[in-house]
């Protein structure tokens, strides 16, 4: 009888674990606002969508859905038949994120920083921020953002560590963001050394958060 009531048990919580998914994209799309409203470079997997919204004129959270979105098609081109239909459900779970974004910065940007400290208290805040959003959506089991199964793809079809993949991964869309920027407009947008702490700190903070708050049995 017990095995046979799990599945009931976890249908039973799947509005629970749908709002904590909300509440992460929630957090995350506040941190990138923050990391990015500080005035020391965005987020290495926000370069691409923030360099691309100074070039068009759409938002960044457009932006960032468009780029998620190749990202969802990039799994599907790399998986094939092993793709799950289920990951198709990232579509919407990245139109709420670019919602969040554009509504984070909207809250935000009045209060970007104005000199070198504060925008770093504002940077390592928004990090913070950030790493509670990931754990958070990794706490919901539910979906992964499409910038994380990207990476996972690539991991599987490459046969590579997931870690060494995602770092490559920041790499080359923070040259992608650079090389864009300075073709199209002369000038590298949102690249600065807040990009190399977000790199390093949001990992380690999301590791720590999942040590010193670990998730209870149930």
């Amino acid at each position: 009888m017990q095995n046979s009531a799990a599945p009931f048990r976890r249908f039973a919580r799947l509005p629970e674990r749908c709002a904590l998914l909300l509440l992460g994209i929630a957090a995350a799309a506040l941190g990138i606002a923050l990391t990015t409203c500080a005035g020391l470079g965005t987020t290495p997997i926000s370069t691409v969508p923030y360099t691309a919204s100074a070039i068009t004129g759409l938002s960044f959270g457009t932006t960032t859905f468009l780029l998620n979105l190749c990202f969802v098609l990039g799994q599907m081109a790399l998986l094939r038949r092993s793709f799950p239909l289920w990951n198709l459900l990232q579509i919407p779970a990245v139109f709420v994120f670019g919602a969040a974004i554009d509504l984070a910065m909207a809250l935000v940007s009045p209060h970007s920083a104005a000199s070198w400290l504060p925008g770093l208290a504002m940077s390592l805040a928004g990090n913070v921020v950030l790493a509670v959003g990931i754990v958070l959506q990794i706490r919901s089991r539910t979906i992964v953002q499409p910038g994380e199964g990207i990476v996972l793809a690539l991991s599987v079809t490459l046969r590579r560590p997931f870690g060494s993949v995602k770092v490559a991964n920041d790499v080359v869309l923070s040259l992608a963001a650079a090389l864009l920027g300075w073709a199209v407009l002369g000038h590298v947008v949102g690249l600065r050394e807040g990009t190399l702490i977000s790199a390093v700190l949001v990992g380690v903070l999301v590791k720590f958060i999942m040590k010193r708050f670990p998730e209870r049995e149930k």
